[in-house]
């Protein structure tokens, strides 16, 4: 866990050490969310929902004891001794997306697993065989699934896995692959396939393979199957807001509506602005920051313009999104 903290200073800015504890555990302000965006952790939001605060400050003493980060006034700061033991390696995690998977990953897989299982099985007929899944939830989405299902279902799935697959890189693809059952052949668990990793890289390397092959899907079988459980993994409140703004409806409209604050309506539009590539920037009022540096972007006071919060958030997002391929 430790080489894991570090990576999280990787960028040499000056991080608030409370707020990349709670991104590690899933809270989802909107400053935390920010912070995330800004600093390059976002794809690690929740990866440790179990991680003790306790835990966590000795993996931090622990790399100031090695003079790999410093703190100071409740701040950590990459040291160069530190950016050189990054520069040494580390796991490639582009691709893991815990602000738009985390939430219900782990379900969604496992009902992927157990279609794929009892769609092979049925292909050849049999019926006598030990399932995966004996959950009534997950018994109750796949019968679901395959009462509104034609004859063509097995072909399409066994297609949409393979495309799925061969667009992710070769090891990553195995990975996955090799967790399917089905007729002929048993499938095994993440932690056997991963027996040579540690923790957390285990963790992170299975988050990141399942976010990769969950991002290839495309509207087919398989998304049919996760669609109710894939909304879970969204602000169903942001949702409502982003309905609203969609048909039409203005903020002032939208606070009516909804009988929410202010606050809240702005988290909504900054989880939207940070979740989707394509939210609608050319709405709003957007300053213009071509004349400074990202840390600039970084480090400006909403107050020192003359723009409202929201738009000023907005503002960075887009910068930074823009310029600096911050995501």
């Amino acid at each position: 866990m430790t080489l894991f903290i570090l990576t999280l200073f990787q960028t040499g800015y000056k991080l608030r050490i409370s707020t990349l504890y709670h991104l590690l555990v899933g809270k989802r302000t909107s400053s935390i969310l920010l912070h995330g965006f800004f600093y390059d952790n976002l794809a690690y939001l929740g990866s440790f929902p179990q991680l003790k605060e306790e835990d966590f400050q000795k993996e931090l003493q622990q790399l100031m004891n090695q003079q790999l980060i410093t703190m100071d006034d409740g701040y950590g700061r990459l040291t160069e001794a530190g950016k050189q033991h990054l520069a040494k390696g580390s796991m490639d995690l582009n691709g893991l997306n815990n602000l738009r998977y985390g939430r219900m990953r782990d379900t969604v897989w496992q009902l992927i697993l157990f279609a794929v299982q009892v769609t092979s099985h049925w292909s050849f007929g049999e019926k006598e065989y030990l399932p995966i899944e004996n959950r009534p939830y997950y018994l109750q989405q796949l019968k679901k699934w395959l009462s509104t299902s034609d004859a063509g279902l097995v072909e399409r799935v066994r297609q949409e896995l393979m495309e799925a697959l061969q667009q992710l890189p070769t090891e990553n693809a195995n990975f996955l692959a090799n967790q399917f059952s089905g007729h002929q052949f048993q499938g095994k668990a993440a932690f056997q396939l991963l027996a040579d990793r540690t923790e957390p890289w285990r963790l992170l390397y299975t988050q990141r393979s399942i976010d990769l092959f969950l991002a290839k899907l495309d509207q087919g079988e398989l998304s049919r199957l996760i669609a109710a459980l894939d909304q879970q993994n969204i602000n169903q409140s942001m949702l409502k807001t982003r309905e609203f703004f969609l048909a039409g409806k203005s903020l002032p409209e939208i606070l009516d509506l909804r009988h929410l604050k202010q606050g809240t309506i702005n988290d909504h539009f900054i989880e939207w602005a940070l979740l989707d590539p394509t939210f609608p920037f050319e709405e709003f009022e957007l300053l213009d920051f071509a004349a400074l540096e990202k840390e600039q972007v970084i480090d400006a006071y909403y107050q020192d313009y003359d723009l409202s919060y929201l738009n000023f958030r907005l503002s960075q997002i887009h910068f930074l999104r823009s310029n600096h391929g911050t995501d």
